[in-house]
């Protein structure tokens, strides 16, 4: 079986109409986007996800506004900092037993602002 990677993509989108996701009237909303990719992909990974967070989105009833890092996810080089339903860890497991893009949850505006979702990548030789 081939080798697989996890690559992340930070979004910022907007309703459409018909969107479901109204958590406070906001114009945008944020999301960590994961997907697996074989190795050999690894050239094109960053146009691939982007496509595929664009589609994913579009389903969604959101329109792609900003993609703001896209980065192969190593587990043992991210630290999860956020206080999130599932940690990156888990939904990085998730992307890697799936065929599709999937979406940590969708913060507002106000959200994103008020808790200054950062994003660490640590050294593999830290500790």
């Amino acid at each position: 079986m081939p080798e697989k990677d996890v690559w992340i993509a930070l979004t910022k989108s907007r309703p459409l109409p018909g969107c479901e996701i109204d958590m406070d009237g906001c114009e945008f909303y944020f999301a960590d986007s994961f997907l697996a990719m074989e190795e050999e992909q690894r050239p094109v990974a960053i146009a691939i996800l982007a496509e595929k967070v664009k589609e994913a989105l579009l389903t969604r009833k959101l329109e792609l506004e900003e993609i703001s890092l896209c980065a192969r996810f190593v587990n043992e080089e991210w630290v999860d900092q956020t206080d999130s339903i599932e940690t990156m860890h888990a939904l990085s497991n998730k992307a890697l037993e799936s065929n599709s893009v999937i979406f940590s949850g969708f913060r507002s505006e106000d959200i994103q602002e008020l808790y200054h979702y950062h994003h660490t990548v640590k050294e593999l030789n830290e500790q």
